[in-house]
């Protein structure tokens, strides 16, 4: 009896044929599938703000007011310091009411001669002919006389041609008089009126831009990260007031040593995770790489861009946090994933359970890089494992080789 019990208790030690014909087991199941990745390596990070200026005085003033905190949230265009503007404002009072006069002027040369004007000088022309007609009648008569010396003399009759003379000048004055009036200002005028016009409308709008420079604001939305002067103070053109950061994107500053940089290209997707927020991976995008290596250590910068979009009014990532970031450190090949849940590890080399036949086979294999909840495996024995095969993900830790199996669900997830 005795001997009986121990031959009971090493067959179910064993893994012997009493185990194999137990009671299906209950699984849940996810298929093989073949993707195109690269193995990764991680490394150590620095959390950048994706934008940093630092706001600077492009005038001479004194502050009136200083709007802003440091670590209040702001917008692009918003005020931030605003300086005295006074005397600039005088200034543009004079070049606006200069201006005015610059457009008078022209509208009046535009407009041309008024009617009143236009028969006043036809008056004028009127009457010198009338002059000039009787000079002329008189001027006649005198040397007539004159020459019949009927009793006029030589001093008389050079009066009365003089003015003759006169009122002949007089007349050609007015005529021509007339004449300018009906025809109206010349083309050459106006042209000089608006010239004058659009100076005077460009030494207003310098004075209106170099109001604007009195009111320093955001350049883009984000945060105040230092202030830089107070209410009171006065600066100097160049002197900075404020700096101002982005923070969402973020960029994520690796440094990648020569030996891997061949294998990291723009708009590789990459996942960063920072020591601030366990737990937690963010989804990053190569951004840029700085094709300059430090002389020596040997790594090139590479800069990648993370959404930090707000949650519940806070950012989850900040600058100056410590980040770790997977790069690609191999080219791409074409390897078969398996869910790391099918994965069982602690024997002699890690295996998995594949589906046949409804009973569990144990496969052996060699695991590659991953990605994500996902990694790629070799079988050790070639052909015992395929694309699209089953694989056991849940119920597999009390699972024996060859054990039915019954599948309750099969799991379309992909990495």
């Amino acid at each position: 009896m005795i001997s009986s019990t121990w031959f009971g208790v090493f067959l179910i030690f064993s893994g012997g044929p009493l185990l194999a014909q137990g009671g299906p087991a209950t699984v849940v199941v996810t298929a093989v599938i073949e993707k195109n990745i690269s193995a990764e390596q991680s490394y150590v990070a620095n959390v950048k703000p994706w934008r940093e200026s630092t706001i600077g005085s492009a005038v001479d003033g004194r502050v009136l007011e200083f709007m802003v905190n440091a670590g209040e949230a702001v917008t692009k265009g918003q005020s931030l310091t605003q300086l005295r503007t006074k005397t600039i404002d005088i200034e543009i009072a004079g070049a606006e009411a200069e201006l005015a006069l610059r457009e008078a002027e022209l509208e009046e040369l535009k407009n041309g001669s008024r009617p009143d004007e236009i028969k006043l000088a036809e008056a004028l022309r009127d009457e010198a002919k009338a002059k000039l007609e009787y000079a002329q009648s008189k001027l006649a008569r005198a040397q007539r006389l004159y020459k019949e010396s009927a009793g006029i003399s030589i001093d008389e009759f050079e009066s009365d041609r003089a003015e003759a003379l006169v009122a002949e000048a007089t007349f050609a004055q007015n005529e021509s008089s007339y004449r300018l009036v009906v025809e109206g200002p010349r083309q050459e005028q106006i042209a000089q009126a608006a010239a004058r016009v659009d100076v005077q409308t460009q030494t207003l709008e310098g004075l209106r831009d170099r109001r604007e420079k009195y009111t320093l604001r955001a350049p883009f939305d984000g945060f105040v990260a230092k202030e830089l002067t107070e209410t009171g103070a006065w600066v100097r053109q160049g002197d900075p007031v404020a700096t101002i950061i982005e923070i969402d994107p973020l960029e994520i500053e690796v440094y990648v040593p020569e030996a891997s940089i061949q294998f990291v290209r723009p708009g590789d997707q990459v996942n960063v995770s920072v020591e601030a927020v366990p737990g937690q991976t963010f989804q990053g995008v190569v951004d840029q790489i700085v094709p300059l290596a430090d002389p020596l250590a040997r790594t090139f910068p590479v800069r990648v861009r993370v959404e930090n979009a707000a949650s519940e009014g806070r950012h989850p990532l900040l600058p100056g946090m410590l980040a770790r970031v997977k790069l690609p450190s191999s080219e791409k090949q074409t390897r078969m994933l398996v869910p790391k849940d099918a994965i069982q590890l602690g024997g002699a080399a890690p295996t998995l359970y594949r589906v046949v036949d409804g009973k569990a086979m144990i496969v052996p294999v060699v695991m590659g890089p991953s990605q994500g909840s996902w990694v790629a495996v070799t079988p050790s024995v070639p052909d015992q494992l395929s694309v699209k095969d089953l694989v056991v993900t849940r119920g597999n830790e009390r699972l024996r080789p060859g054990q039915d199996v019954t599948i309750a669900e099969q799991q379309t997830t992909t990495p």
